[in-house]
């Protein structure tokens, strides 16, 4: 057994274990470039310099990127999914890659 945290419950092209309980936090492995990424820490970092204790702003990184992509994800529902969750997914491999080559 490994001792990586992504050895049975990974996200690119692994076998997804169960759907994680609300609260559990898992890491997920995602690939953006430098100049994003950087973007993403001084954003944080400043952010977290403002002394603004009525704004509603992400105090890390992961709460930062997390309320990001839940916002993206309740976009996408509404736009493609009459507003609602999408299906759960199937249980087996997901395709990595760029889209159309595999």
């Amino acid at each position: 057994m490994s001792s990586t945290p992504f050895a049975n419950n990974g996200i690119l092209g692994k076998r997804l274990g169960p759907i994680p309980t609300e609260g559990k936090k898992e890491k997920v492995p995602a690939y953006m470039t430098g100049d994003a990424l950087n973007r993403l820490r001084n954003t944080v970092v400043a952010l977290q310099k403002l002394d603004d204790d009525d704004a509603d702003i992400p105090v890390s990184l992961s709460a930062y990127v997390e309320q990001a992509v839940l916002e993206r994800i309740e976009r996408d529902e509404l736009a493609y999914n009459n507003g609602q969750p999408f299906k759960q997914r199937r249980q087996r491999n997901l395709k990595t890659g760029p889209p159309g080559l595999k």
